[in-house]
């Protein structure tokens, strides 16, 4: 999307890319997005935050400053068809404005890229080495503690995952959590990693810490839970993972690694 006057916004936008996103819901549907503000629960969409296209960043103070005309993009992710499907198409009605915080834009161009549960259980194949790069801070959540994990044991990275896979798709392609907990304690473990910590402004005094970089996960097997890696991995494209999901933090790329080629001997 383009600016379409100057403005400043904090460095880190995921929060304010979900307040942009969460009115155009309430525009499209104010019952849905009365849902998604429910307390106490695992939100069934994800966003990342706001990046420059074809430009640095102007930063001054501590801000982003944005000039009229340049150009900005971000990734929404649903988790459930029908609240993509309204997002879109209020979008698609009119350009509505969209605000970074105070900063007003107008949509330029559209990517819709979508898949079914079905489509990534049918689709995956197990990979001996995973690697993933996290773009935003990441933070792990883990049941029966008060406070994150910032390092991606793969656990707790696929745990969360599968968690909220279970959530939102059909009975007939959910996972059993423990048992793939006990098959990756087993068979899944870092073989490099390249990391940093970050703490980054979400607004209202609020300073939130996460890991960011990329690693490589080993598998030591390629049999039972061994495509649930490769499912889970490319589902977080779409989810973030971990914790504040929906404030931009755990943004998650899988890289994908060239395939072999073979000469034919003759």
């Amino acid at each position: 999307m383009a600016a379409t006057d100057s403005g400043r916004v904090k460095l880190f936008t995921g929060h304010l890319v979900r307040g942009a996103l969460l009115n155009l819901i309430q525009n499209a549907d104010p019952d849905l997005a009365q849902k998604l503000h429910e307390p106490h629960q695992q939100r069934p969409y994800s966003v990342t935050p706001a990046t420059p296209v074809a430009h640095q960043r102007t930063i001054r103070e501590n801000l982003w400053w944005i000039q009229p005309g340049e150009q900005v993009r971000f990734h929404a992710g649903f988790l459930q068809d029908h609240i993509g499907e309204k997002t879109f198409q209020k979008i698609l009605e009119g350009r509505p404005e969209i605000k970074l915080g105070e900063t007003p834009f107008t949509p330029v161009r559209i990517e819709l890229k979508r898949t079914t549960y079905e489509e990534l259980v049918k689709t995956a194949q197990p990979e001996p080495v995973i690697t993933i790069r996290f773009h935003s801070p990441t933070q792990l959540p883990i049941i029966g503690r008060d406070f994150p994990l910032l390092f991606p044991d793969p656990r707790y990275v696929y745990g969360s995952l599968a968690r909220l896979w279970n959530q939102n798709a059909p009975p007939q392609v959910q996972v059993d959590t423990q048992q793939l907990h006990d098959w990756i304690e087993k068979n899944v473990y870092i073989r490099k990693y390249q990391l940093q910590t970050r703490e980054i402004d979400v607004g209202k005094q609020v300073k939130l810490a996460g890991f960011t970089g990329t690693l490589e996960y080993l598998l030591n097997s390629m049999e039972e839970y061994a495509p649930w890696i490769n499912i889970l991995t490319r589902y977080a494209a779409t989810a973030n993972t971990g914790a504040k999901r929906t404030t931009g933090m755990g943004a998650t790329q899988k890289i994908e690694h060239p395939k072999p080629q073979y000469q034919q001997q003759t």
